[in-house]
């Protein structure tokens, strides 16, 4: 099954500056300069930072080996302060890049101060580093958290323009990338990148952990993806095609025998994954990629993988098995653990309990009709109705599901059952909001092509009485903002990503009052 075919389940702020304090306004300029230096023959792959606490941070580079062939690992020094120049350095230290982690390096900063904007470079070689940004995150009150939400970064089906976007503001407090960071696929495959000369390397499918470090080397070296990395904190989790197209535990639509041992791969896709993303290692075993970041007493972000730990897809007219309550898409400890938050958050007061994860959660097959896509929430009903007994049960307020893989955009109220007890002009009976952003650069699903995208978004406002907004064509990303009263989000598209371009509008906008889990036009 191709992920075109997958993705064919639809049926026939002013307050910026509080956000990040830039100092002075000849910071951002000074620091956007050196991000326009060619890279040198040691940093080809740029700097990133990532998984802010309010007292740490990961910072993370890779040293490219001046000799190929050599195994012998390289001595690093990295350098964080306050002022974009470093001329004030708060803390220092020295690592080593080394062959076992393909010379990636990511250090695990302390002792920060919350809030706080940082700026870092690594030296290696008599060579420095572009200098990044980053900060740190709050403590107490806070009355605002803007990120960006972004999915589906396709390197041969166009240029990154999103990413471009998103670095020209200079108002975000991190960014969150919730899968398919990479596609595993060969060029030509899902997207043909030799006329825009974005072929992925390898060429052919990514299957072995060379495979994947070198396809994560080819993403890492486009200038919008590092400028992206240099300028904020990102927190990620992956989908299926950071390993391989609709993965579950034991195999993925695209494996055979020809290609090796699965869980050889899923493995090998799971380290090169830790060695290229700066996100906080578990020293959990296995895949563990569930965590918990938490912005001020405003907001409890809680990232959970819906990818390397469920149950094989069944076929959309299997009843039994789509409604089976012992098939699951987080596994056990995982669900235990995400109620846990939950559960705490709510206890704490907290304003906005947001919920990072891959996959459409809202229902989008209506009652009599088969399901459409196994492969998202719909496919997995009984964990579904799991986690909506809990909210019910616990109280959980204020829930905002944020969700990617689809390459398209949506706004949904999460009612139980859309079509029994929910009135979708008051958000009645619903008990979360869903917002699913755009692809950054993947193909949008072929049920949105050509003069029927438009007959198929009207049908869909009435198939789905808790759908709030859809846009099935234009790839983009999403601008969310909460305060201590309403969360809001705002869809921007780019025109197009077969020409390299930071061009930009904007679509809907759509807000959440506190207690009301009700979607409206802003």
């Amino acid at each position: 099954m191709t992920p075109l075919t997958r993705r064919q389940f639809l049926w026939t702020s002013a307050a910026a500056s509080l956000s990040w304090p830039l100092g002075s306004a000849r910071d951002k300029p000074l620091v956007a300069q050196q991000a326009r230096t060619a890279p040198g023959a040691r940093f080809q792959h740029g700097v990133a930072s990532g998984d802010p606490l309010a007292d740490r941070l990961i910072l993370w580079t890779r040293v490219t080996p001046l000799d190929p062939g050599s195994t012998q690992p390289v001595d690093v020094r990295w350098r964080i302060g306050i002022d974009p120049e470093l001329r004030r350095v708060v803390q220092s230290g020295t690592a080593q890049a080394a062959g076992e982690r393909d010379y990636t390096v990511k250090v695990d900063v302390g002792g920060l101060m919350p809030g706080a904007t940082y700026y870092y470079a690594f030296d290696a070689g008599g060579e420095q580093s572009p200098i990044g940004r980053t900060k740190t995150f709050p403590t107490g009150g806070a009355d605002r958290m803007r990120f960006a939400l972004v999915s589906c970064s396709n390197y041969p089906a166009g240029f990154f323009n999103v990413y471009q976007c998103i670095a020209n503001r200079p108002d975000l407090d991190a960014v969150v990338h919730v899968g398919d960071y990479i596609y595993e696929f060969g060029e030509g495959e899902y997207g043909a990148g030799l006329r825009i000369n974005r072929v992925p390397q390898p060429p052919r499918e990514a299957i072995t952990l060379a495979d994947y470090r070198l396809r994560y080397a080819t993403y890492r070296t486009d200038p919008d993806l590092q400028e992206a990395h240099r300028q904020f904190p990102f927190i990620l989790v992956w989908d299926d095609h950071e390993i391989a197209n609709d993965a579950w535990l034991g195999g993925a639509v695209n494996h055979n025998r020809e290609k090796g041992d699965w869980a050889t791969r899923r493995m090998g896709a799971y380290k090169a994954y830790l060695e290229w993303m700066p996100i906080r290692e578990s020293t959990e075993p296995g895949v563990h990629l569930y965590r918990t970041f938490r912005y001020g007493t405003l907001v409890d972000l809680v990232m959970i993988d819906t990818r390397g730990l469920r149950d094989k897809q069944v076929a959309k007219d299997n009843l039994a098995g789509l409604t089976d309550p012992k098939r699951t898409l987080m596994g056990a400890a995982q669900e235990a653990w995400l109620f846990d938050q939950l559960r705490a958050s709510q206890r704490a007061g907290t304003p906005w309990k947001l919920l990072g994860q891959q996959i459409m959660f809202a229902r989008v097959t209506a009652a009599g009709r088969a399901v459409q896509n196994a492969d998202v929430w719909d496919g997995y009903q009984a964990q579904r109705d799991r986690v909506l007994d809990f909210i019910e049960r616990e109280k959980v307020r204020d829930l905002v599901i944020l969700t990617g893989d689809a390459h398209s955009s949506w706004g949904f109220d999460v009612p139980r059952n859309p079509w029994n007890g929910y009135r979708a002009a008051t958000g009645e009976g619903s008990l979360a909001v869903e917002l699913v952003t755009p692809a950054i650069s993947s193909p949008p699903p072929t049920s949105f092509g050509g003069v029927q995208a438009q007959d198929m978004s009207a049908a869909l406002r009435v198939l789905l009485p808790h759908l709030k907004f859809v846009d099935g064509t234009r790839r983009g990303y999403v601008i969310v903002d909460a305060t201590p009263k309403v969360m809001k989000a705002d869809w921007y598209f780019v025109p197009d990503v077969r020409v390299k371009s930071d061009r930009e509008m904007a679509g809907a906008s759509l807000v959440c009052e506190r207690g009301s889990a009700h979607l409206q036009s802003a």
